[in-house]
């Protein structure tokens, strides 16, 4: 195993690979704080006193707005948005149930119900996931000196955010046939002041087994992250559920997948009030705009229509999986997430221009996976359209091999 005071981002191939680093001496990453188990943030961010922690307008207090320098002769937008987004927040924390496909009681006899609220406090709002994961960060890791570890075949943007931030990054790969399994020793003795994964996994389309993460938190006791852009096509409940009793955990969610928001690039932190409120002081302010956050209100507002266009979703994926497992020429397929990645016999970008002279366009290797094919799920036609292709190449393939 890589040194991880040796190793730097490998760039964005998802696959973590380590490069030599100029030689320096790391400072070893900070303990959890005493009696609370959550990592302190970066030093900086300790001391950092932030210009604009306003937790609510002046008006709302019934005072004239003398402060935020606005333009009184302007038009509709000449406010600046709200910067706590409480609204935003509660919709969200009450959507999340349903969108997990639990109904009113099951949310009601959850035990965390009694001890626990997902709110302001434990749920921070950000401008897409990956701005979620840009400020952890710039909040909890020190540059060129802490050191991260990633788990490939994994999210690219985990080894490009260690590159921009000069956080050094260990590859520790998954492991398992359906690359399903987490190598909790490697991963607890790496030495690393982090962990980033992806569950569902992207590129891989596959979950983890049930009960890896909870064994990884039990052998390791820094900052673990992970993504869950595709949990609500997971059909499995969001880790968010162990935050309560993990304060070192901290889970990433997106709204552009399932929920179908992308254009307004919205995403959430979960956790421990004592991560929050450290993301707080690190962000910018005025972090999502008016407009935006209206637009994502009304939305969640309706988490059964939401929960329905997701059940149709996995409906369209399951079924398109299927007819992929049946094509000659591909091997094994991962549909646990958004989308559907498939080994290819042939080279995947072999195969991905052949998608593409027929107007259909694929991700050959994707996050540097070579030799897998990550297919996004189309409409009903359009999946028809990429079977038929795809089965007729896999039959040239194996009449031009002489194969019955």
């Amino acid at each position: 195993m890589p040194d991880p005071a040796r190793s730097v981002p490998a760039g964005p191939t998802g696959l973590g690979t380590p490069v030599p680093a100029r030689a320096r001496r790391p400072v070893p990453a900070e303990r959890p704080a005493p009696g609370t188990g959550v990592r302190p943030p970066r030093r900086a961010i300790r001391s950092l006193r932030p210009s604009f922690l306003f937790e609510s307008r002046p008006e709302d207090e019934g005072l004239v707005n003398l402060r935020d320098n606005e333009n009184p002769f302007a038009g509709p937008h000449r406010h600046y948005p709200d910067n706590t987004h409480r609204t935003l927040v509660e919709l969200y924390a009450a959507a999340l149930d349903v969108l997990e496909g639990a109904g009113p009681r099951a949310a009601a006899e959850r035990p965390e119900r009694t001890r626990w609220r997902w709110g302001p406090e434990t749920i921070l709002p950000t401008r897409g996931a990956g701005d979620a994961l840009d400020l952890l960060f710039r909040t909890f890791f020190e540059p060129r000196a802490d050191t991260v570890a990633v788990t490939p075949p994994s999210f690219a943007l985990f080894d490009e955010l260690a590159a921009v931030h000069e956080i050094g990054c260990l590859a520790v790969p998954l492991t398992g046939t359906a690359h399903d399994r987490l190598d909790v020793a490697a991963l607890a003795s790496s030495g690393a002041a982090g962990i980033f994964l992806c569950d569902p996994g992207n590129p891989v389309g596959t979950s983890l087994r049930p009960g890896e993460l909870e064994r990884l938190l039990d052998a390791y006791d820094g900052l673990v992250v992970v993504d869950e852009a595709y949990v609500e096509y997971a059909g499995r409940p969001s880790h968010r559920h162990l935050v309560p009793g993990r304060p070192n955990l901290v889970v990433v969610r997106s709204m552009s997948k399932a929920l179908g928001l992308a254009a307004l690039r919205l995403g959430a932190v979960l956790a421990h009030p004592a991560i929050v409120t450290a993301l707080r002081r690190a962000r910018l302010p005025f972090t999502l705009p008016a407009p935006v956050v209206a637009e994502a209100e009304a939305a969640l507002a309706d988490p059964v229509g939401l929960r329905r266009a997701i059940d149709l979703f996995v409906a369209e994926r399951d079924r398109l999986a299927a007819g992929l497992r049946r094509c000659p020429g591909l091997g094994r397929v991962g549909s646990a997430a958004g989308f559907v990645t498939v080994r290819t016999e042939r080279p995947a970008s072999e195969v991905a221009a052949r998608l593409r002279a027929a107007g259909l366009a694929t991700l050959p290797d994707p996050m540097g996976w070579r030799g897998h094919l990550r297919v996004s799920v189309g409409s009903p036609a359009v999946n028809d359209r990429l079977l038929a292709v795809l089965t007729e190449a896999g039959r040239r393939t194996t009449e031009r091999r002489g194969l019955p």
